[in-house]
């Protein structure tokens, strides 16, 4: 008698609203299936927060509690969409201004200008909350925050696109981002964002914006965001999610 040997099944993540996830992620099969099922995926965690604050049954009090994100100007009504800007409306993408800028110095250096592409593509943005007057775009990660196209400071990529599309809206910019505390990316985030933060800093980083208007730059831990999510949980439509099962995978990864 010949055993069959059963391959155990992947465990599954404890993902809220799965229905709503899979027609989101329909043309991402790949995505999909990580954040199902790897314990380390920043997009559960992106999901499951922030797909669930948009559920918050009193809009004006949410405004106020992401303004950890956005500043005093984040006020109701506001709009959450995730993973938005590379193949998902609305598209987001460098600056004219940046790729002439990047064309002239690409000529004057002699390089290829084949290189220039990848600077010239759509950029995906985790979190994008408008709101009547401020365009927030909020990255995401866990040990260090990921480099822009072509390997481009992701800091810099975010303002330089957030403007010009806050511009398109008539609305100021502000840029966060949420990562783990206690680690060596999440300090040098801490420092680039004072740097840009600092009188001028703005115009040094961003040369073919010599006048660049005021940008909010937050950072926010995943610590303090879940703290936060956790006491507006009485307000979400949270009926039949793994709410559970999702803290105590948030406390096992040391996050909160």
């Amino acid at each position: 008698m010949v055993r069959l040997r059963h391959r155990p099944r992947p465990k599954t993540n404890p993902v809220f609203y799965a229905h709503e996830l899979e027609l989101l992620l329909a043309d991402e099969p790949g995505r999909l299936e990580r954040l199902r099922h790897d314990p380390d995926s920043v997009d559960l965690l992106t999901w499951n927060v922030f797909s669930s604050l948009d559920t918050h049954s009193d809009r004006d009090w949410l405004a106020y509690r992401l303004q950890a994100l956005g500043g005093p100007g984040v006020r109701a009504p506001i709009r959450l969409s995730l993973w938005t800007g590379r193949q998902r409306e609305p598209l987001l993408a460098s600056s004219p201004a940046y790729l002439r800028w990047l064309r002239e110095r690409t000529r004057a250096l002699g390089a290829d200008p084949e290189a220039l592409a990848a600077f010239s593509a759509p950029l995906e943005v985790p979190v994008r909350v408008e709101s009547p007057e401020v365009l927030v775009l909020v990255d995401v990660a866990l040990a260090s925050v990921p480099r822009g196209n072509g390997g481009r400071d992701r800091v810099v990529e975010l303002v330089d696109a957030g403007l010009e599309h806050a511009r398109r809206l008539s609305s100021t910019l502000a840029v966060a981002f949420v990562s783990a505390s206690d680690t060596p990316g999440a300090a040098q985030l801490s420092s680039r964002l004072e740097q840009l933060g600092s009188p001028g800093g703005l115009a040094r980083d961003l040369p073919w914006r010599p006048q660049p208007p005021p940008v909010v730059l937050r950072a926010l831990s995943w610590r303090e965001l879940l703290g936060t999510w956790e006491s507006e949980i009485g307000y979400l439509r949270l009926d039949d999610q793994p709410v559970r099962a999702f803290l105590d995978l948030a406390r096992r990864r040391g996050l909160r």
